[in-house]
């Protein structure tokens, strides 16, 4: 479920509210991909939530989040910084803006 949550916030440029072991973030999601093992990754820009490293850009695997839901939060365009190829999806873009 989570896979198709990402996957449709994605296309409609809808932001969503991750939940994940650890914490909740505000994200915009901009590429659903998978890694060279095949491991399935979200690049998104994060609008709230624990900065971990400070920068906005994270890449989360998708396995590790328990519950996406829309939050409401819309955005029209990439944010600065977005990478269309992005490297991190070696095995493949699934989705991307």
């Amino acid at each position: 479920m989570t896979f198709y949550t990402i996957k449709e916030a994605i296309r409609a440029g809808c932001r969503l509210k991750l939940s994940l072991p650890d914490s909740e973030r505000i994200v915009e999601p901009h590429v659903l991909g998978r890694d060279r093992r095949g491991k399935t990754l979200l690049r998104a820009y994060q609008v709230s939530g624990p900065a971990d490293d400070g920068a906005p850009w994270k890449v989360f695997d998708v396995d590790r989040i328990e519950h996406a839901v829309e939050n409401g939060g819309r955005f029209d365009h990439p944010r600065p910084g977005y990478r269309p190829n992005d490297r991190s999806m070696t095995g493949g873009i699934i989705e991307r803006l």
